[in-house]
């Protein structure tokens, strides 16, 4: 069930996100983080992950290597003691970057004020991915060779030799 005012699904938020300025998301936040109290359901945490996956030829484990990774889970409760949740998760090490992240979910994911300003920027968010897909799609086929025309060579030598 999706009752956010954000039409964009909610797995991408936080990739939509983190391509807008945070001082644009701060702005919105700080209008309205007044309204609520904000407590962690658990700690923000930072570390390592690691990424594991098997060889091909024996299927035995192997660690291709880390990545940073942080977490934030936080409850909203509002004047009248309703709670909202929200979490975060990010390949960062930036706990309070992820706690803002986890607060902006919990706006979104339960429609409370400042949604529609939150739900514009993750638009805005999702636009600048689009465009860099965009982006890397023209520089990797300028970059496309034609090997089509590599055996055609070959051929015409054979035949010239014949």
């Amino acid at each position: 069930m999706n009752n956010s005012c954000c039409k964009i699904s909610r797995s991408l938020w936080i990739r939509a996100l983190k391509l807008v300025p945070i001082d644009e998301i701060k702005v919105v936040i700080d209008a309205v983080i007044d309204e609520y109290e904000v407590t962690y359901k658990s700690i923000p945490q930072s570390g390592l992950g690691v990424l594991q996956t098997k060889d091909t030829a024996m299927h035995e484990p192997y660690f291709l290597g880390e990545f940073p990774i942080a977490t934030s889970w936080v409850v909203l409760t509002d004047k009248e003691n309703n709670t909202y949740e929200g979490a975060a998760q990010l390949m960062d090490d930036d706990e309070n970057l992820v706690s803002l992240f986890a607060v902006c979910d919990a706006i979104l994911a339960n429609n409370l004020s400042s949604c529609n300003k939150l739900s514009d920027l993750v638009v805005l968010g999702e636009f600048k991915f689009a465009q860099e897909v965009r982006t890397r799609k023209a520089m990797l086929g300028s970059t496309a060779v034609d090997f089509s025309l590599l055996g055609a060579a070959e051929e015409d030598k054979e035949n010239k030799r014949a």
